[in-house]
């Protein structure tokens, strides 16, 4: 678990430097996938064209009406001004899915490009944009490319082209799709959704409610013949009691269409289930129900395995499951595939040659009434009956999963094709401890932990925890292990409150039963300081790391490697607190263990390991913190040369330090260097890590930042917009690294001059870090300063001085007087107010800043010679050249030494000082 913190300078380069956390490494904050596209690969993006490409399913032969719904769909995208997006938003059931696919078969003529995405489905929309680049460039052909880089070359074309749509089915998290809608302003999107609220403000709404009884009587006669008005009114009658709602419909028409009953049969037959599901189900489910009861009637006389493999389904994910996996059911296949497809005949499935859907209502309904009759069938003195269906789905995954058997390793290709069907099952307890569903929970979560998926791990290590408290016991140490995996795997969803309770209550537990000297405690420990430090609660995590370090050392030892990582944390946690001579004290005590306590390189499989070169690459952090820039350099040099050493120059935590590194050089304005060093790690990484790893994606968020100080700020803005995305899509909208890649990109706007969307981007961030971070947070006080420092750009700069007062006043109690960030802010501060005319306390805080940068990071140091610059100017506005020009002289000789006349501050320092000369 690692917990990155910022650098020190407040700039738009947001990902900063980190410390090694316990078992960490040695990396920025987090990052989901982005990927950087070769020129050439953009060219073939632009000029690949695409004819008649459709990737749909077939319309079913029965839709009727909805004629004015479908021509609202039309008028609203074609009115549409930059991103045409419509939501068609309803009730489940209401026929949301088959309208939307209804529109673009009928207006297919018009596209160059249709793709339906299952949005429902994690990671479902990267695969679907992997899936155009291969259907559209013959460069993907025969090759394996990773699924970032696919899906980058699709977004390239969306770009560059407009004569497509995407569809995008059901839609459960609005906000997800923000971004990407802003990315992909050319084409149309059409999306179903059960929501009308939370979506991004360019979006419009189509509402799709139950049919018109005309068109419900059209449905029904698509199935049955009405050959009389008697028939017809039963029709009628019909309709009015299933609601009107087409999927009930539907189902109801294939029923009689299947068994051949006449309407009026049906109706007397549906009564009784009708008052029937009214007991059991919540009133939009009712009408479902009743349909659903009549029909498996029918089905278990005809075809008992039909109804088994239906409520199979009910617990797994509805769309894609293989269809092979259920011959395991039974004696062979064709007895399956003659079952899927009289279900297909009742309209209770979707089939293709591969795959079986079944629709997330008919799910409901069927697990709700199995589990009603699971808990009827219960008795005090046995463990509860699993519910129909859920052990023959668990028995498919697991002998897909382990074909030699849960204790045996799992197949690692079935372990992550089946993921989203074992999320599906871990998400409903089976209330009772079984080895095999234990093991599939949690080495599912661990394969979509491992590739930066915590979200969708979440609900795996809850089950599994659950699997564990209820085989082994609550205070078991198998069971705290799970439930810190828990609260570890909602820290990295950005859920942390929720972390904050559950590790707290686990603190107590494992403190009483094991210890508090007991590893699985001190771990706990650890992470609960953990949480307070990312919440920004750094007292309760400076407590909480040097309490548990202490412990540590009286149970463990001194040299201990869990000792030596509590105190590798308290360092970092001064580091946040921009205490950083406490924390160069920590690490250089840290390093006289070299040849003790500290993880040789042998041992790299420990989940304790910290070494000397990781000591030494978090002491250069502290340097570079405290403004001591040539010894972080020096250090970083000193820690990569012993890591290419012990494992080479490839190895991923060479090319962590190799990053930081560049990192360093670039804040020293050493640029040449640094950005050489960035495309370096860069591609390293694609090729060794992949290009969805996080640390590759750290180093694409550092080049996207270098293009934008190196004169590409178009290119720079971009890859930010196109991170910013997969961050949304992957960790969700108010995850910390969203939240620290969105400031990026309205840091990026403010750099290209975009000062009125920098401006909105920032408001909506701030709000978003008080919310998820809290108002004391250094995230959030960051934030507070870029949108401060925007609208002074914007010429607001009464605006301005509000939010760095509360940004100084935070930052004061976080941290000691003369820590960078406070004198950052305090900086600020005195520029906004000089702005205002609020002179003597602008010259006040202005002077106070020079003399503490001077005192701690020496007179010729980049931040001095700019506070000397700044006070210059007050002294020019205020009619004092006499103090202004000599200020305005020494501050731009020291400066031009060292960045150069060309430099941007060199020559507005120039200007000022020719105009003062010559007032």
């Amino acid at each position: 678990m690692t917990n990155p913190h910022p650098s020190g300078s407040i700039s738009v380069h947001a990902e900063g430097i980190a410390s090694v956390a316990v078992g960490g490494s040695i990396h920025g904050p987090v990052t989901i996938r982005t990927t950087v596209l070769p020129a050439s690969a953009v060219r073939d993006a632009a000029d690949t064209e695409a004819r008649g490409v459709v990737s749909l399913r077939a319309p079913k032969h029965t839709f009727t009406g909805r004629t004015a719904e479908l021509a609202e769909v039309r008028a609203e995208l074609a009115r549409s001004t930059g991103t045409a997006a419509v939501v068609l938003h309803g009730l489940g059931g209401v026929g949301k899915t088959e309208l939307a696919l209804q529109y673009a078969h009928l207006h297919r003529e018009s596209y160059d490009l249709i793709w339906w995405i299952d949005a429902a489905v994690p990671g479902a929309t990267e695969a679907a944009l992997a899936a155009i680049a291969e259907r559209l460039s013959p460069h993907w052909t025969g090759t394996e490319p990773s699924l970032p880089a696919r899906a980058a070359w699709a977004m390239s074309w969306l770009q560059q082209h407009d004569r497509w749509l995407l569809v995008h089915n059901n839609v459960e998290e609005p906000a997800l799709l923000g971004v990407l809608l802003g990315s992909l302003p050319r084409g149309h999107h059409l999306i179903t959704s059960r929501y009308a609220t939370r979506w991004p403000g360019q979006v419009r709404f189509v509402g799709l409610s139950v049919l018109p009884r005309t068109d419900s009587v059209a449905l029904i006669g698509s199935w049955v013949p009405l050959a009389s008005p008697k028939e017809e009114w039963h029709a009628g009658r019909l309709a009015g009691e299933l609601g009107d709602l087409p999927l009930a419909l539907e189902q109801a028409g294939a029923y009689m269409n299947q068994t051949v009953t006449s309407v009026e049969e049906y109706r007397s037959s549906l009564h009784e289930f009708l008052d029937e599901a009214a007991l059991d189900h919540a009133a939009d489910e009712q009408t479902v129900a009743g349909v659903w009861a009549l029909t498996l009637t029918a089905l278990a006389e005809s075809n008992p395995l039909s109804v088994e493999l239906l409520h199979t389904l009910a617990w797994l994910d509805p769309d894609g499951l293989p269809r092979e996996l259920l011959a395991s059911l039974t004696a062979g296949p064709v007895r399956v595939k003659t079952a899927l497809g009289l279900l297909r005949a009742y309209s209770m499935v979707t089939l293709s040659l591969e795959e079986v859907a079944v629709h997330r209502l008919v799910q409901k309904v069927l697990r709700d009434r199995a589990t009603r009759e699971a808990a009827a069938r219960a008795t005090a003195d046995g463990p509860p009956p699993a519910p129909r269906g859920r052990e023959a789905a668990e028995r498919i995954l697991l002998a897909a999963v382990y074909p030699n058997g849960p204790e045996e390793d799992p197949d690692t290709v079935q372990l992550a094709r089946l993921a989203a069907h074992a999320t599906a099952l871990s998400t409903t307890d089976p209330g009772i401890y079984h080895p095999g569903p234990s093991r599939l929970f949690a080495d599912t979560a661990l394969h979509l932990n491992d590739r930066g998926q915590t979200v969708r791990a979440l609900p795996l290590f809850e089950a599994y925890a659950r699997q564990t408290a209820d085989g082994f016991g609550i205070d078991h140490p198998f069971t705290l292990n799970a439930c810190g995996s828990v609260a570890t795997s909602l820290m990295a969803a950005g859920r942390l409150e929720p972390a904050t309770d559950l590790l707290e209550e686990l603190v107590e537990r494992a403190t009483r039963v094991l210890g508090g000297g007991d590893l699985i405690t001190l771990h706990i420990r650890a992470s609960l300081a953990e949480v307070h430090l990312t919440c920004g609660r750094l007292q309760r995590a400076e407590d909480g790391f040097a309490a548990a370090a202490a412990d540590s050392t009286a149970h463990l030892g001194p040299d201990h490697p869990r000792t030596l990582t509590l105190r590798n944390r308290l360092a970092t946690t001064y580091e946040n607190r921009h205490q950083f001579d406490r924390a160069i004290e920590i690490y250089q005590d840290l390093l006289r263990h070299e040849h003790g306590g500290l993880v040789h390189w042998e041992q790299h499989s420990t989940p304790l390991r910290l070494n000397a070169a990781t000591i030494r690459n978090n002491l250069a952090g502290a340097y570079q913190g405290a403004g001591r820039s040539a010894e972080a350099i020096a250090t970083y040099r000193e820690a990569l040369a012993d890591m290419v050493r012990r494992v080479g120059a490839d190895h991923p935590k060479t090319l962590e330090c190799l990053g930081n590194l560049g990192y360093a050089l670039d804040a020293a304005e050493q640029r040449e260097e640094a950005s050489r060093i960035y495309r370096e790690v860069a591609e390293k990484r694609v090729r060794i890590l992949g290009e969805d790893h996080p640390d590759t994606l750290l180093s694409q968020s550092n080049l996207a930042y270098m293009l934008l100080k190196t004169g590409e700020p178009e290119a720079g803005l971009e890859l930010c917009r196109k991170t910013l995305v997969q961050r949304e899509q992957i960790l969700g909208v108010l995850h910390a690294a969203t939240l620290t890649n969105r400031k990026l990109l309205a840091s990026a706007y403010d750099w290209t001059g975009d000062l009125t969307t920098a401006a909105e981007l920032f408001e909506t961030t701030l709000q978003q870090h008080r919310e998820v971070l809290g108002s004391r947070h250094p995230g959030t006080l960051s934030t507070l300063s870029g949108y401060a420092t925007c609208l002074m750009r914007a010429g607001d700069a009464p605006g301005a001085v509000p939010l760095l007062e509360e940004a100084l006043a935070a930052q004061e109690e976080l941290s000691e007087p003369e820590g960078i960030a406070t004198m950052t802010y305090r900086h600020n501060l005195a520029a906004a107010l000089r702005d205002t005319g609020a002179f003597d306390r602008s010259e006040e805080l202005f002077t106070t800043v020079l003399e503490q940068r001077t005192r701690r990071l020496g007179a010729d140091h980049p931040d001095t010679l700019i506070s000397s610059g700044s006070l210059a100017r007050l002294y020019q506005l205020t009619g004092d050249l006499d103090r202004a020009v000599p200020l305005y002289e020494s501050a731009l000789t020291g400066l031009t030494a060292i960045f150069g006349t060309d430099h941007r501050t060199s020559r507005i320092l120039a200007d000022y000082l020719a105009e003062a000369r010559t007032a």
